[in-house]
């Protein structure tokens, strides 16, 4: 009995809600991102299971590079991915990935585009919390599917 019990809780129940959550810090020239998103959410939005390897890691940068766009001081910025793995949040599978842009001096203004997963889910739902270094600064975006305008943080 118990055997079956723990094999169910195993199975995690289907989710209703679409979100990413990203926790970003700025910090002088360096901007780093910690990306979360439900695993099969971006599977479906890949269009391919994820695996922890090194052509599943090319895939999410480069679906990432076309999603989560960001310009400092006007400057389209080209992002690296550091790392990437899965998690488990309650119950629910997620993917994150780690991703760094670099910039030539310290960030004035940060345009942030996140669409990931817009294109898959009509409810998708995205957020992003900045907190820019010294100081401990904090902003909250928030991107809702259909809504595809950069926002913009003066610092």
């Amino acid at each position: 009995m118990i055997g079956v019990l723990a094999a169910a809780l195993l199975l995690a129940a289907p989710h209703d809600l679409h979100l990413s959550h990203t926790r970003m810090v700025i910090e002088g020239t360096v901007i780093v991102a910690r990306v979360r998103m439900f695993r099969d959410d971006l599977e479906k939005a890949i269009k391919r299971p994820i695996a922890d390897d090194a052509a599943s890691r090319t895939v999410v940068a480069a679906y990432l590079a076309q999603h989560f766009l960001l310009t400092a001081d006007g400057a389209r910025l080209t992002g690296e991915v550091l790392d990437s793995g899965s998690d488990v949040d309650g119950d629910q599978k997620v993917w994150w990935v780690l991703v760094q842009w670099k910039t030539t001096k310290p960030v004035k203004t940060l345009g942030v585009r996140m669409h990931v997963m817009f294109e898959t889910f009509s409810d998708q739902q995205n957020t992003v919390l900045v907190a820019r270094q010294p100081g401990d600064e904090r902003r909250g975006l928030y991107f809702q599917a259909g809504d595809r305008a950069e926002q913009v943080l003066k610092f």
